[in-house]
């Protein structure tokens, strides 16, 4: 447990210390982030897949969010078209941490119950970023009408991502 908590307070301290450093610098590049794995994690769904792309903005603004847009689609119909913001924090000089918060649109194909359209995604990546830039990572995401309407039908998803630079 002690090697965990030493990563985690030395990527907080690295994240939060000023400086051009070279992993700042990778993560100013506009991104596709890939994304491929399970939509519901539900017995009563037969948990169905999901594939999708987004496309990620240079951070903006000094709290260094990245705005981003981007759509998944899965088995009978289902999709989801969505903007979100999302901020990198390293932790070290190859790991990060992502979350991230998107609102849009959902199609209910055949397989899940959520009757509105209006949809809300709060999600966290781990990543590790290679030599060549490309950083491969697992997310996991919530999806819920965010108690607008009733019944609140959430879901939860994870995915295997990756996020493939697209300047150097």
């Amino acid at each position: 447990m002690r090697p965990v908590a030493a990563l985690l307070l030395g990527g907080l301290i690295s994240c939060c210390s000023s400086g051009g450093t070279a992993s700042a610098q990778a993560l100013d590049s506009p991104s596709l982030v890939f994304a491929a794995g399970v939509f519901a994690l539900v017995e009563a769904y037969d948990y169905p897949y999901s594939f999708g792309v987004t496309f990620v903005a240079r951070p903006l603004t000094t709290w260094r969010l990245a705005p981003g847009a981007g759509f998944a689609v899965g088995p009978d119909g289902i999709a989801f078209m969505y903007v979100d913001v999302r901020r990198d924090f390293a932790l070290g000089e190859r790991w990060y941490v992502t979350p991230s918060l998107a609102t849009g649109w959902f199609l209910n194909g055949d397989v899940i119950g959520p009757r509105d359209h209006l949809e809300f995604q709060s999600g966290i990546m781990f990543s590790r970023r290679f030599d060549n830039g490309l950083r491969l990572g697992l997310a996991g995401l919530h999806i819920s009408n965010g108690g607008l309407e009733q019944p609140n039908n959430g879901t939860e998803a994870v995915l295997l991502t990756l996020q493939v630079p697209l300047q150097k």
